[in-house]
């Protein structure tokens, strides 16, 4: 009917999107002989008719259904009368049937008390029993649903791809990631072709049960499969960087940028940190710098310090001075200011240097001895004696700092006097 097949549909459709063991027979000790063996008797079994008077009841709401009356279609089947069980169980399932949809709960109701009594044709019962087991699934029941797919399964003694998936999918839902593995296997051997949404299910369920390796395996196979299908990449990036395989992420990251993959903030942050963590440097801050740049990447406190530490790490002074400085304004950041003098230390930008230290000093940075024995530095190749002793004085309170404090008073003194500066 047209409402089973838009549940059918809308079963599949929901499936494919969700991130959810075999077949166990009901009896163990039934051979496969004697399972097939009961399975053609089924199938072989004499077929049977509805009476007259059901027959006509069933026509009359097929023919209002055709019409889109469905409440009038199951008023006459919910009033028809019938005098054998065959046609008790015909009757509920096209009850079911129409129920589907409108109240689902009351269709599981219908269609399983057809099922029951196991005396309908077998291609009947077969449809039965997978439809229960969807409704089971839109219903979010995992676990009946389940139950209700390895019965049509013991029922048919058949496969199918998508069975199996659902059933994978169930038991991703129910969090049960190790026993999603089987069954997904299973239909992945059955499907005629890769299905993405088949693998996409293997890997949430290795991923969610922290088998890292496996789900970097299942990755490796998916870029392979579907090579556009740029997540993949930067996902299978990550699961190398999880594993601390810091080469392996930067190279794949690097395809995935060269295809045009990488857009987000997220990608980028990530593709940034790989060159980092390969002791790349340069390419790391300068791909933030871009990304920033071209508002891809937003300037907040974490991309800045990035910046400027891989521009310091790269020796690039310059570059990490001008990012601490635009951290510093940022957020008012004293320690930002203090790295920025620093850096601007190490390419001779004393008068810089200093207003950063006095800076870092005004908002109270931690230290501040340290930041005084870096002005000591700035002022004394400025030649600025009197500023230069007065900040070794300041870092002299400082116990660890105090013997060094004093070595550079004598030292700033004896330049003073041979440059006439009486101090």
């Amino acid at each position: 009917m047209t409402k089973l097949t838009k549940l059918s549909s809308a079963l599949a459709i929901a499936l494919a999107l969700t991130a959810g063991s075999f077949y166990v027979p009901a009896s163990l000790a039934e051979t496969a002989a004697q399972q097939q063996q009961r399975i053609q008797e089924r199938k072989d079994r004499r077929s049977q008719v509805v009476s007259e008077r059901t027959g006509r009841s069933v026509s009359n709401a097929f023919d209002l259904y055709q019409e889109d009356k469905t409440a009038e279609a199951l008023r006459v089947l919910l009033d028809t009368r019938t005098s054998s069980d065959f046609d008790r169980a015909f009757v509920d399932r096209y009850i079911g049937q129409l129920y589907i949809g409108e109240d689902n709960q009351k269709a599981l109701e219908y269609l399983q008390r057809a099922a029951k009594p196991d005396i309908l044709s077998f291609n009947d019962q077969a449809g039965l029993l997978e439809t229960i087991a969807q409704l089971h699934l839109q219903n979010e029941a995992y676990q009946q649903a389940i139950d209700a797919y390895q019965q049509w399964m013991h029922f048919t003694g058949e496969e199918k791809h998508d069975v199996y998936f659902r059933m994978a999918a169930a038991y991703q839902q129910l969090e049960q990631y190790g026993n999603v593995i089987s069954p997904i296997n299973r239909a992945i051997a059955l499907s005629d072709v890769p299905r993405e949404n088949y693998y996409t299910l293997k890997f949430a369920a290795l991923f969610e049960g922290q088998r890292i390796p496996e789900a970097t395996a299942v990755l490796e196979e998916m870029v392979t499969l579907f090579p556009d299908s740029g997540q993949w990449w930067f996902f299978l990036g990550n699961t190398y960087q999880l594993q601390e395989d810091f080469q392996k992420s930067l190279s794949v990251l690097r395809v995935a940028n060269i295809q045009g993959f990488l857009e987000s903030r997220s990608h980028f942050q990530m593709y940034g940190q790989m060159f980092a963590n390969n002791e790349m440097p340069y390419k790391a801050a300068s791909l933030f710098e871009e990304k920033m740049k071209a508002g891809v990447i937003p300037e907040n406190r974490q991309i800045l310090l990035a910046t400027a530490s891989n521009y310091q790490a790269a020796r690039e002074y310059a570059k990490a001075a001008e990012f601490y400085g635009r951290l510093g304004q940022l957020e008012n950041d004293a320690e930002a200011y203090r790295r920025q003098g620093e850096a601007l230390l190490n390419i001779q930008r004393y008068r810089n240097a200093i207003t950063a230290f006095n800076r870092a000093l005004e908002l109270n940075v931690e230290n501040t001895a340290r930041v005084h024995m870096s002005l000591v530095n700035a002022h004394f190749y400025l030649e600025q004696y009197p500023q230069a002793l007065a900040s070794a004085q300041q870092a002299r309170r400082d116990a660890s700092l105090a013997r060094q404090a004093r070595s550079w008073e004598d030292y700033i003194r004896e330049k003073a006097k041979q440059k006439g500066v009486n101090l």
